[in-house]
């Protein structure tokens, strides 16, 4: 084969060769791009996604507080509500008449006497129809129902402002219109509590 053919051949093979490393590069920087595209679309959507949780997140913990601080100021408003409440209460049973205020008393002894031989601590001021006549009809009315009649007042007073104290030196039982008030308040606002508690956990659900 003459040189010049020789030449020519290898200048055409060089082309070719040189064409075809060309079109693997493209191709090697398409796929390169190609990948760098799904890699940046990956990590966008990676960080989308990271937004929207802590989005959601952070909107979650802002109405938690919110309610939190609205059932603080529900609970507030209302245990003011059962303050007064029971306060009006205990200014009405000091207020009865001496009529109604006897039977309350009665019934109260009633209630929480157990043998019918206990002793009656009554309050520093208590009303002077609250006396020895009072106690004996008392225990007739216990007799009467199969119990020890035996009640007696104690000569030692106590510092109530109304209601009674039953028992022995040594163990007693108070119904003093204080200590009664108190536990009734202290059960509603258990059940308060337990309600604003539930209904939060319902709207958490």
């Amino acid at each position: 084969m003459p040189i010049k053919d020789i030449k020519d051949k290898i200048i055409e093979d060089a082309l070719q060769e040189k064409e075809k490393i060309i079109k693997e590069a493209n191709e090697n920087i398409k796929k390169i791009r190609d990948n760098n595209q799904k890699e940046l679309s990956s990590i966008k959507n990676n960080i989308m996604e990271r937004c929207e949780q802590e989005a959601e997140l952070k909107e979650k913990n802002i109405i938690t507080e919110a309610r939190l601080d609205a059932n603080k100021e529900i609970l507030s408003e209302k245990q003011a509500i059962i303050e007064e409440i029971f306060n009006e209460a205990e200014n009405r049973i000091e207020k009865l008449d001496n009529k109604k205020y006897a039977d309350f008393m009665e019934k109260l002894i009633l209630e929480n006497v157990e043998n019918g031989e206990e002793t009656l601590y009554l309050g520093d001021n208590e009303r002077k129809e609250i006396n020895q006549n009072f106690i004996k009809d008392i225990n007739e009315k216990l007799k009467s129902k199969g119990k020890k009649g035996n009640l007696k007042l104690s000569k030692k007073s106590t510092p109530i402002k109304g209601g009674i104290i039953i028992g022995t030196d040594e163990i007693r039982k108070n119904a003093s219109i204080e200590v009664i008030l108190e536990n009734i308040k202290e059960d509603i606002e258990t059940k308060l509590n337990q309600f604003l508690f539930q209904k939060n956990e319902d709207l958490n659900a």
